[in-house]
């Protein structure tokens, strides 16, 4: 695999699985892809009903979504740089899979939480998601 595409492909990784913290008047740690769910979902709460509350919590939501974004794909970029350094492009495809096998077994663990699922309760992405 060349190198944009690991890199790609563990950043959308990341996205799904890695748990970030984030903060709304509570906080928890859920996945990226989570949190820009959760900003689209305000957003149009926004565009429909306005308001300075869901103003406050849009700009809360957006500035956390946009930050996490940018670190997961800082993260796969440095990670990529790494990997880059390993000889062969089997070795690079080896430890890149490695790597995205360990993120995907990870999410299927209770690693995530927040107060909006389960009241609060570690859950998977499975159930994160439902």
């Amino acid at each position: 695999m060349s190198i944009n595409l690991i890199r790609r492909m563990l950043w959308l990784v990341l996205l799904v699985t890695l748990p970030v913290p984030y903060w709304v008047f509570e906080g928890g740690r859920v996945p990226t892809l989570w949190l820009g769910q959760l900003t689209a979902f305000v957003l149009a709460m926004l565009l429909s009903e306005g308001g300075m509350v869901t103003g406050f919590v849009a700009v809360l939501f957006v500035g956390q979504t946009s930050f996490f974004v940018g670190a997961t794909w800082l993260v796969a970029r440095y990670a990529t740089r790494g990997l880059a350094r390993l000889g062969s492009a089997s070795a690079r495809s080896a430890a890149a899979l490695g790597a995205i096998v360990a993120l995907l077994g990870m999410a299927f663990l209770p690693v995530y939480r927040s107060p909006l699922v389960a009241g609060g309760d570690a859950v998977n992405v499975i159930r994160l998601f439902q």
